[in-house]
């Protein structure tokens, strides 16, 4: 059995800044969108640990109107999120309207859930009070951001230094020193272009 596609980046090291960086590309004039469609926002959410495997299989079965508006609510969401985040990493005030925005689909979010008891040991477990519905992968997005925001200590959160990077990620180095979303990608090439204008 094949597992879902993944063609997104994991620099962020928190699902809601992974949710960010899911429109690759952000300083170019054609950015690249990963979450293509509403089976790409399922396996989006299932990859970062927001939704069991479980859950994921049940809500690829589904297609039509409500997929699409949950598509673009998660993008908006998304987007909102990439405000804040700016913000934060450029000192500058917090836009409250997109706040407002993310407090709608965190109180929604909070709204879909459900404590239930299983089995005989009757332990208590968080689930979804509808478990085939599709607004599921916004809500777990929801819940991811509220935590990033609430949680997370913001003054960790950078952006990439690669002059045509806008991957946000926490820098958890213990200089706090972190200058790439990944050695692999931009820190090696703006390594090698640091040595040419050093050579020429």
């Amino acid at each position: 059995m094949t597992g879902p596609t993944n063609p997104f980046d994991w620099s962020g090291g928190h699902p809601a800044l992974d949710l960010v960086n899911t429109l690759d590309e952000r300083p170019s004039d054609a950015p690249i969108e990963t979450l293509t469609a509403y089976g790409a926002l399922v396996s989006f959410t299932e990859l970062a640990g927001l939704i069991e495997p479980s859950a994921a299989k049940r809500l690829r079965s589904l297609g039509g109107p409500a997929c699409t508006r949950v598509i673009r609510r998660a993008r908006e969401l998304r987007e909102h999120l990439y405000t804040i985040v700016g913000a934060i990493h450029d000192g500058l005030s917090v836009p409250q309207n997109d706040l407002d925005a993310i407090a709608v689909e965190v109180r929604r979010a909070h709204a879909a859930r459900a404590l239930t008891a299983t089995g005989a040991s009757s332990a208590i477990i968080s689930g979804w009070r509808l478990p085939t519905s599709p607004e599921i992968p916004v809500h777990a997005c929801a819940l991811a951001i509220e935590d990033l925001l609430l949680s997370t200590d913001h003054s960790r959160i950078h952006k990439c230094g690669a002059a045509d990077c806008e991957v946000y990620f926490i820098d958890t180095s213990k200089a706090h020193r972190r200058q790439w979303c990944s050695m692999k990608n931009c820190g090696n090439r703006e390594k090698q272009r640091r040595w040419r204008s050093a050579v020429e």
